[in-house]
């Protein structure tokens, strides 16, 4: 099996047969073409995040797709066979049959936000033998977000820093204002990543307000499809296609729910764990807002 891009061509690769590191490097060399962040990507491992131009490969997020399928070309595995989730169930899951085509279902990419995380999901899936050396050294999908965030904090400091320099008069105490409220952010965001509980409370709490709202979701659904039984008996027309038009509406929404429990919940299983990797990456964010903060107030005073 294999596909033409450009000139080369690209040979699909069982992933049983391959290590962690090599199915990783050819997931970063797949992905090239989507990634704006050409020194970010030149340098990517494991832990480079796909999204974002400030420490990620600069990947749009419409081009994640797309980095599904550049994963799917590259390998076969022997999870091809095809099973109802539940007798009569319209979704499936795969279980293994005959050496074929990678497939990732609709939704088992959400945290697959770095060349590593993408590696645990093909170990999570069974799509390739789970690695605890390999793993050990992947960030988790918690830390990875979390972590952007403080570079994300970190980069506005220093621009609003070097834009205060420049002003002067209203604007000047105007901007001033502003960093000192971004300052405050900093202050509380290096707190929180420094405190392990804290850090894993906050983003359980965010976990379980999103559980009660997929749940509040559900509910409304079972409601609806209670009252379209009931309206279906009788000759109410414009009444049943009502009751269809906002039964609809809520499953859109319990989907979009679900899709921000799967990232949320993901988040709140993993945020008590750290690892020496994740512990260094902490380590580095919070030395380099320490130097910011330092660096703004020097513009404060």
């Amino acid at each position: 099996m294999a596909f033409k891009r450009k000139e080369a061509t690209i040979e699909a690769t069982d992933l049983n047969t391959i290590t962690p590191e090599e199915a990783e490097k050819r997931i970063i060399a797949g992905v090239k073409k989507y990634a704006t962040n050409e020194g970010n990507w030149s340098k990517a491992d494991a832990n480079t995040p796909f999204l974002g131009h400030i420490i990620g490969m600069g990947i749009e997020s419409s081009n994640l797709a797309d980095i599904t399928m550049s994963i799917e070309r590259q390998f076969l595995t022997k999870k091809t066979k095809r099973v109802p989730v539940s007798e009569g169930s319209a979704e499936f899951k795969l279980e293994d049959g005959e050496l074929g085509k990678l497939r990732i279902l609709d939704g088992q990419d959400a945290t697959a936000a770095t060349p590593g995380l993408s590696i645990k999901m093909l170990m999570d899936l069974g799509h390739m033998p789970k690695n605890d050396a390999y793993l050990s050294k992947v960030v988790s999908f918690a830390y990875i977000t979390s972590i952007g965030e403080g570079w994300r904090t970190n980069d506005a400091l220093k621009k609003l820093v070097a834009r205060i320099e420049k002003l002067s008069g209203t604007e000047k105490d105007e901007a001033k204002a502003n960093l000192k409220a971004l300052c405050d952010q900093a202050r509380a965001y290096e707190a929180l990543i420094a405190d392990s509980a804290a850090f894993a409370t906050s983003r359980q709490k965010i976990g379980q307000n999103d559980q009660a709202a997929y749940d509040s979701l559900r509910q409304e659904l079972t409601v609806l499809e209670d009252k379209i039984k009931g309206v279906s008996a009788t000759n109410d027309a414009e009444r049943l296609a009502a009751l269809r038009a906002e039964e609809a509406e809520v499953r859109t929404r319990l989907k979009m729910s679900a899709q921000k429990l799967t990232v949320s919940g993901t988040v709140a299983r993993e945020a008590s764990q750290r690892t020496p990797v994740i512990q260094a990456k902490i380590e580095e964010i919070r030395a380099l807002l320490r130097q910011s903060l330092q660096e703004a107030e020097r513009a404060l005073a």
